[in-house]
């Protein structure tokens, strides 16, 4: 089976454990890792046996990669993935898209000018759990939606860890505000949106704690999002999610704090991830691991992504008008995404 060459974009956080499921893979082989930082991209590239490369204007003059993955933060997506895409490469970005709608525009602009194709790393899309919610709401196994809720919190680290670098509605939220539409079937046309900032200024650091939204949908449904990094850094998980769809018939009922397995260490309860990257039998597995799979295999056999740009796009619209209304304290109207 041939395998597909990926170059890695960025080796933080995230980039991490991306090395990791593609050199590990058995459809795709990491090639390069790019980033201006030799301090952490060398490690890595020598790590998983790679070549090392500074720049992507290195890495598509060497022509050492067939598709990207860029890790970077959502701040830097526009110019690295439009400068691959252009470059007819296929690129998987992590979420979100980017950070405004403007830029997501661009980076849809850039695929269809150099023909290069675009997944978002939506990483629920990968999820069972929200997989079947989508499904069953698909099928009318709740008749049809009324309201809907989704939205999730994590612990105040990551505030501190981003240090204002990204808002919390697309670092975080943007999971729910992809999750919302997809499970429910309608797109979110008006928002209005609260935010509060306490914690976060208190610990010197320049973000909101957490954003509520009041949201109307195009099918005659009214729906809430909330996220937020507030919960104390010793709460047993750093995901306190849920996702719940009411319809005339039944309900969605996600909750996904839990992932089936409790401990108790050292006097501290903790309750590890089961099904974003777990770690099963030294590799990573779980949602992360096929989202990487999807991609390299529909690159490689010219097949479509499960996730379209527009659909990506959507959500950043979204957060935009949310951003929008903390600030005029109005509501805000969904800018139309479509291009």
């Amino acid at each position: 089976m041939t395998k597909l060459r990926i170059a890695l974009v960025g080796a933080g956080f995230m980039g991490q454990f991306h090395a990791q499921v593609v050199a590990e893979s058995d459809v795709a082989e990491l090639s390069a890792v790019v980033d201006l930082n030799a301090a952490a991209g060398k490690p890595m590239a020598e790590r998983f046996g790679s070549t090392y490369v500074a720049s992507i204007t290195d890495a598509i003059e060497k022509n050492v990669a067939d598709a990207y993955i860029v890790a970077l933060p959502d701040k830097l997506h526009r110019d690295a993935v439009c400068q691959l895409l252009e470059a007819g490469k296929s690129v998987l970005v992590e979420k979100p898209m980017a950070h405004t709608l403007e830029a997501a525009r661009a980076m849809a602009l850039s695929a269809k000018k150099g023909g290069g194709r675009l997944l978002v790393g939506h990483i629920l899309r990968f999820d069972p759990r929200y997989c079947e919610a989508a499904a069953a709401v698909k099928a009318g196994r709740i008749g049809e939606p009324i309201h809907a809720t989704s939205g999730r919190f994590t612990v105040r680290d990551i505030g501190t860890r981003m240090n204002g670098t990204s808002s919390v509605c697309f670092y975080l939220g943007v999971h729910d505000v992809d999750a919302l539409q997809w499970i429910s079937g309608a797109d979110v046309k008006t928002v209005y949106s609260r935010s509060v900032s306490k914690l976060m200024p208190s610990l010197g650091v320049q973000s909101e704690d957490a954003i509520f939204s009041t949201c109307e949908l195009t099918n005659g449904m009214t729906g809430q999002l909330y996220f937020g990094w507030s919960l104390p850094s010793n709460i047993p998980t750093g995901i306190w999610a849920r996702t719940e769809v009411i319809g005339t018939e039944g309900v969605i009922d996600l909750d996904v704090r839990d992932h089936g397995l409790r401990m108790l260490s050292r006097g501290s309860w903790s309750l590890p991830d089961g099904l974003h990257w777990p770690t099963t039998n030294g590799h990573i597995t779980g949602d992360l691991f096929e989202e990487v799979r999807h991609f390299a295999t529909a690159v490689r056999d010219d097949k479509d992504f499960i996730l379209t740009i527009d659909e990506a796009m959507r959500a950043v619209a979204v957060n935009d008008a949310i951003l929008r209304s903390v600030q005029s304290g109005v509501q805000e109207t969904v800018e139309d995404w479509r291009i």
